[in-house]
């Protein structure tokens, strides 16, 4: 009984999905659009994306209501459908007319802090675009160092759907930085750390500039620079622990900086290690360099240095692309590190196309190729390559783009070239006589 029971609740259940589907998901037979003044009814239907709509459901519904609300032109966007009647329904956002701002009279700074704004005459207004433009304005002044500007919006309604933007802008006093202090085990003394970074202390008879009050963005530049300068005087493991700015009067601050050097670390072996194919001799200017840098405090340019060393010795005599890698190893104050060296995958040429000969023989330029189709991809003799062209006086512009090919490892190389005016040729290729 039970099991029979069972079987009668699965059919029906089967039978209310299939005529609710067929309830939710029917044919198109025409397209309504209303409340629409200013934006066009084909413009709506392009926006909808209608046009491949050919069966109505909720997802389909929900698809066009997305679309239209993403364009940011409409306050209000309802969808209804019966009888094979599609109807959009649309309330236009206000067009902004006028956007004025006050309090503002240096028209450098009005510039600077409106020039990316989405609001902006004959643009549809939001009220969240609004806000979101009120924001970046802040958020400009403060790197101008106006930390308590404050900014309040007004809008005035118009005529035909039109809306005034009325900003009230207080810049108030500029932030000024009266102390750079650098606290912690700092090992260097303040005077030199503030050599290092951008920020500076405000003197009254100083030249004015905007290193001279807070900027959170210059503040972050002043870390990285802290960073790179102690990492380049050994200290491996430095800390810029914090940054912060103390309130010393009402438009006065004390810039901070929290350092933790940590110990001084020195280079001690050095050494690379290459594949098996590779031509050690190429590499032997390294060793010099390595037994150069043994005893010497750590500094990452250093490294970056012998990094870049590695890559144009490889390119230029190896032909070959490379990943490195580097293994450190610290122990007690010395740093032991080894650079690893392994050939990177290989991408071969699948195609070479010559574009914009429209005189010169293609076999004329091709003939100057250190690289042909089917060979290994090397940057280096693309490069020659397109030299090899442009050392031809023949063109007056010659240059060259690599792009992936239809294979997961090949490239195509574009070589584009623009030709010399025959007259100009001539000129260039002229010889003279005597006699």
């Amino acid at each position: 009984m039970f099991k029979k029971i069972y079987n009668i609740f699965i059919i029906n259940f089967i039978f209310l999905i299939a005529f609710t589907t067929l309830v939710f998901s029917q044919t198109i037979k025409k397209i309504e659009v209303n409340g629409n003044e200013r934006i066009p009814r084909e413009t709506i239907l392009m926006f909808a994306d209608v046009d491949k709509i050919k069966d109505v459901d909720t997802n389909v519904i929900n698809s066009i209501l997305k679309k239209l609300y993403k364009t940011n032109y409409f306050e209000n966007v309802s969808i209804e459908y019966d009888e094979g009647i599609l109807k959009i329904n649309v309330l236009e956002l206000p067009i902004v007319e006028k956007i004025t701002y006050n309090g503002i009279k240096a028209d450098k700074i009005k510039e600077e802090i409106t020039k990316d704004l989405k609001l902006k005459s004959r643009s549809s207004f939001s009220k969240t675009i609004l806000l979101e433009d009120n924001e970046m304005i802040l958020n400009k002044l403060r790197d101008m160092g106006y930390y308590f500007a404050t900014i309040e919006s007004f809008t005035e309604d118009s005529d035909d759907n039109k809306v005034n933007i009325i900003n009230e802008i207080n810049l108030g006093e500029k932030a000024k930085i009266s102390k750079i202090s650098f606290i912690g085990d700092k090992i260097f003394k303040d005077r030199k750390l503030r050599n290092i970074i951008i920020s500076e202390e405000y003197k009254f008879w100083k030249i004015v500039s905007g290193k001279k009050y807070l900027n959170e963005n210059l503040i972050l530049y002043d870390q990285r620079l802290l960073k790179n300068f102690y990492l380049n005087q050994g200290y491996y493991d430095v800390k810029i622990n914090s940054s912060f700015a103390k309130s010393v009067d009402k438009d006065k601050f004390e810039l901070i900086y929290n350092i933790d050097a940590n110990k001084k670390i020195f280079f001690d072996n050095i050494s690379i290690i290459l594949p098996d194919d590779f031509v050690l001799k190429n590499y032997e200017k390294l060793n010099t360099l390595f037994v150069e840098l043994k005893g010497e405090p750590y500094s990452i340019n250093s490294v970056n240095e012998i990094l870049n060393l590695i890559d144009e010795i490889t390119l230029n005599e190896e032909f070959k692309s490379i990943n490195a890698t580097v293994d450190e190893n610290i122990i007690s104050d010395k740093i032991n590190i080894t650079f690893l060296i392994n050939e990177s995958e290989k991408y071969f040429v699948e195609k070479i196309n010559i574009l914009g000969n429209n005189i010169t023989r293609e076999n004329v330029i091709r003939n100057q190729l250190e690289i042909d189709e089917g060979d290994p991809f090397n940057e280096i003799l693309q490069k020659k390559s397109e030299n090899n062209i442009k050392s031809l006086n023949f063109f007056r512009n010659v240059k060259t783009t690599v792009a992936d090919g239809n294979n997961y490892n090949s490239k195509i190389i574009n070589i584009e070239i623009e030709e010399k005016p025959t007259g100009e040729i001539s000129a260039g290729a002229g010889f003279g006589t005597s006699g």
